[in-house]
Formats: C-alpha cells, structure tokens, sequence
C-alpha cells in the first residue's frame, strides 16, 4: 500500500513538474512573440512621423556608431557634433525606433545640445532576433551610458536622458546603477515592468494570462536576473538625480491612475523631481502640443472618409492629394520643451 502510494507521489510529482516545464516553455515562447522584432522604416511606405529621406541632412547632419549590449551589437547615432551644451541621450519605446524620435532631435540640436539616440536590441539596425523583454531597455541603455563615458568624443559634456514610454522607464530605472547623469525626464512611462506587463497581458489574454503569469516571472528572471526587479522609482530614489516626470492624464496605455510612475509619485522621496500633468494629449503624442492632436484629428477623418468602400486604399496616395503636412503632424509642445530645455541647462 505504501509503495502504491508512493509510486502515486512520484508520478503525480513528474506530472507536475512536466506540466510546469510545459507552461515555462509557453510562457518563453510567447514572451518572445510578444516582443518580436521591429524593423524601421520602409522605403517608400507612409508614416505620420519624419523619416530620415525627409531630414534636412545638412542642418542635422549625423555620425552612425555601434557599442555592444551583452553579445549584440546596437546602432546608434550622433547629432549636432559641434554643439556643446551637453549630450541628450534618447530612449526610445517600445515598438518605436531611434528615427521616430526626430522632432525631439531636432529640438535640441536647434538648442544648442548634442544628441545620441540609439535602437535597442532587436529593433531597426541593431542586432537581436527580438528585444527580449521590457528590462532590456534598461540594460541597454546602461550599456549605451557605459559606451558614452568611455567614448572621448562626450568627454567634458554632461549627460542628460530623455525616455519615452518604456524608454522612460529605462531612462529612470537606470539611475539604480550609478551613472553620471545630470537630469532625466521620464515621460509617459510606467513604474515597474512586471506591473505593466501583468495589467496588458490580463486585458488581452483573461485567465490565460494568469495561467502562465508565475512561468512568466520565471522567464524574466532567467532573461533579466536582478534588472527584471527594477522600478523607476527605485532608481530615481537611489540617485538624487533631477527627474522630471511627464505624464497625461488621458494616457490609454501607461495609465495615470495605475502602473505609471506618476500613479506611485507617493513613493518619491527624491526632493528633485518635478512632476507634470498633461490633459488632451495622450500616449503616443505626450511631447505634442494641442494643435498636433488636433491636425492628427482631422487628418483621420480625412483617411477614413477617403478610404471608406475602397478596398487597399492607398495612404501615400491619399496624403499626397490632402498635402498631409508632416510638421504640422509632429510639432513639439512649445512651453513643454521650453521648460525641459530649461531643466536640462539648470541641471549642468
């Protein structure tokens, strides 16, 4: 009776531990799926944002590089060489490229700044079958701080960072590993990653999600050891850093209310950190002024009246009819921008 049972132990045991490989394994390969790759932008394709074809190339000439995040190798590239007011580092977000980050270049090339904007892994021209995960931002843009301070051309500058959505928890979470950073803005970006995580993933997947919610875990902790324990406040808190955290009130993905940084502002103890809520604005636009979100407004109904009962209705087609105004699709909040430039020369 003693050894039926525990042969029954035993066999029960296997099971579980079969089907707890089976889930980590789901689990890894749909944590992959989630994070594919991105490329950049396609020759001849239509897109809202600035591409490179469209930069003035002289005014906003750059200088490609590359340095290495763990075995792969990141592009990144250099603006306004000549400038010396310091050197903006741009985080990008997810699903985003260094490129989309244009308007923001601009600005601060034009303001006297140097610029180093650079695509994480997995993403456009940097190496990696996918970007991993949300921690990876952070040790990627821990590397690209790493690569700055050992490159001779930023020496003598100091180093500020601008992060958008996971970029702008990268861009906080990273101060938890002591770099020589003068300022952060963090705009539009969520706290903690297992927190954002487990709130989309139980929007899109129900009980599916929680399932495979602590073979997820398992996986980040495997891909991201200590960084997938990361929170932006925690780093913020750390430093003593100047942060400035930007967030929308009407923000549909990193909720103001729930898993951004400023949802848990009530655990800064930073005395430097200055906080600004924006209305009307949303995720994706967070830097935009209101005339922005306005001209995107009517262009949208333009596309949909154009496109209505038109099977593969042709964007590019339709934007060189209506004179779709690309500045006018990505004009920079004036005030905003002012403040940050602002921010950012206090803080040298």
């Amino acid at each position: 009776m003693e050894k039926k049972m525990r042969g029954k132990i035993v066999a029960a045991a296997v099971a579980a531990c079969a089907l707890a490989g089976g889930c980590t394994a789901l689990a890894y390969g749909a944590n992959f799926m989630i994070f594919g790759r991105v490329e950049g932008f396609a020759p001849g394709a239509f897109y809202t944002y600035f591409t490179w074809d469209e930069i003035d190339q002289r005014r906003y000439r750059r200088e490609e590089t590359h340095f290495y995040s763990g075995r792969n190798r990141l592009q990144g590239f250099v603006y306004g060489m000549e400038n010396d007011n310091g050197l903006v580092v741009i985080s990008h977000g997810l699903g985003g490229t260094a490129d989309a980050y244009f308007p923001l270049i601009m600005f601060f090339v034009d303001n006297g700044w140097r610029v180093f904007a650079f695509n994480n892994t997995g993403v456009a021209g940097s190496e990696g079958r996918n970007m991993r995960g949300l921690s990876q931002a952070v040790i990627d843009l821990d590397a690209a701080l790493a690569f700055v301070r050992r490159t001779s051309a930023f020496d003598g500058l100091p180093v500020m960072i601008v992060g958008h959505s996971m970029g702008g928890y990268a861009a906080s979470a990273v101060l938890n590993f002591g770099h020589d950073v003068r300022a952060v803005v963090s705009a539009a970006a969520f706290n903690d990653p297992w927190e954002i995580f487990r709130e989309q993933g139980a929007q899109m997947a129900g009980g599916l999600f929680f399932l495979l919610s602590p073979h997820f875990r398992i996986v980040n902790r495997i891909l991201f050891g200590g960084a997938a324990r990361l929170s932006a406040i925690d780093g913020i808190n750390k430093s003593g850093v100047p942060v400035m955290i930007v967030q929308c009130a009407d923000d549909e993905l990193i909720r103001a209310d729930t898993t951004s940084i400023y949802a848990h502002r009530e655990k800064i103890a930073n005395p430097n950190v200055e906080i600004i809520l924006r209305r009307g604005i949303g995720h994706e636009f967070v830097f935009s002024s209101p005339r922005q979100r306005e001209y995107m407004a009517r262009a949208a109904s333009s596309w949909r009246e154009h496109s209505a009962g038109r099977e593969g209705a042709s964007r590019l087609q339709w934007a060189r009819e209506v004179g779709f105004c690309k500045e006018s699709a990505n004009e920079l909040d004036a005030d905003l921008m002012a403040r940050i430039n602002e921010f950012f020369l206090g803080a040298r």
